[in-house]
Parts: structure tokens; C-alpha cells; sequence
């Protein structure tokens, strides 16, 4: 494991700013599916709202010159967005971290575990790769004391290389 691996494991910053500081080019952000769902039981708890909240899921690709960075998936409990803010987030190809800048969010984010693991073969065949191996970690964005989003990011390990 590099320096950018634990780098990628441990920030609570903008993981966008980590991939075009890695790759010297601009991120792309590529949606894959968004919906709104109602929360399970499950998900209830981990952002901390009511079973049936309406929940923002969205599942997009991090590219940089053509090839998949990151994937992550995200849950966003409706009721916690300003308008402004969920329009943004609903025309989906824009980082949630450049939303947050553009609408003054302050907030921080709590990881809630990080790990390297080898991805199944579906994954390892959708980010094209070769080496299984990936980051993957999961981090709730918090505001005002509540959970404002909750992330889980896959990286490719062979393409953080220095």
C-alpha cells in the first residue's frame, strides 16, 4: 500500500481534488442510476430518520481521462436539502463536494470504516480492472449535527500507483 492509498483510506477532504491532483486531469462525474427510494428499517438508522423518509440514491462513476477512478454510491435524506441544493443534486453530474462549495454547506465527514478488500468479478469487469484488489470505504457527510449524506466509494488500487 502507497502514500495515495492511505491517503485515500483515511481523508475526511475532496476526494474530486485527490484524483486531479493524481492524474492531473478533470474529473468526470457519470451518473449511473438516480432515484428516490423510501427508506428500509436499515437505512432509517444509518441517516437517522423515519422509516419511509424519501432518500436520494445515487450510484456515479469518479473519471479522469477516460477511466473510472471511483465508484460511489450515495444515500441523501430529502428532507435535509434546501431547494437549491436538491436541484443540484438531481441534475446528478456534478461532485457532491463542489455542490456543497457552490451552496456554503459547512460540514464535515465521519469515516466510518475503510478497508482494502478484493472486489467480486462483477466489479473488478464494471471498473475494468485487472488487480481485484480495492479501497472501498464508507463515510456519512455531516451538517448541522445530523447526517446529511452517506457514501461508499470503491477505488482501484491499480490505478493509484506511484
Amino acid at each position: 500500500m502507497n502514500a495515495i492509498h492511505r491517503i485515500l483510506m483515511t481523508t475526511d477532504g475532496s476526494i474530486t481534488a485527490i484524483i486531479e491532483a493524481v492524474t492531473q486531469k478533470k474529473v468526470e462525474v457519470e451518473t449511473l442510476e438516480q432515484k428516490i427510494i423510501r427508506a428500509d428499517r436499515e437505512l432509517a438508522e444509518l441517516l437517522e430518520i423515519d422509516e419511509g423518509d424519501e432518500v436520494n440514491y445515487r450510484v456515479v462513476y469518479l473519471r479522469a481521462n477516460g477511466e473510472i477512478y471511483a465508484k460511489a454510491i450515495s444515500f441523501t435524506p430529502l428532507k435535509r436539502l434546501e431547494n437549491s441544493f436538491r436541484e443540484d443534486l438531481m441534475r446528478a453530474d456534478i461532485p457532491i463536494g463542489k455542490i456543497m462549495r457552490k451552496h456554503n454547506i459547512e460540514a464535515r465527514r465521519e469515516i466510518r470504516w475503510s478497508r482494502v478488500e478484493e472486489a467480486d468479478l462483477a466489479l473488478a469487469k464494471e471498473l475494468g480492472i485487472a488487480d481485484r484488489r480495492v479501497i472501498s470505504r464508507n463515510y456519512n457527510i455531516i451538517h448541522r449535527g445530523k447526517v446529511l449524506i452517506n457514501i461508499t466509494e470503491f477505488f482501484p488500487m491499480e490505478r493509484f500507483r506511484i
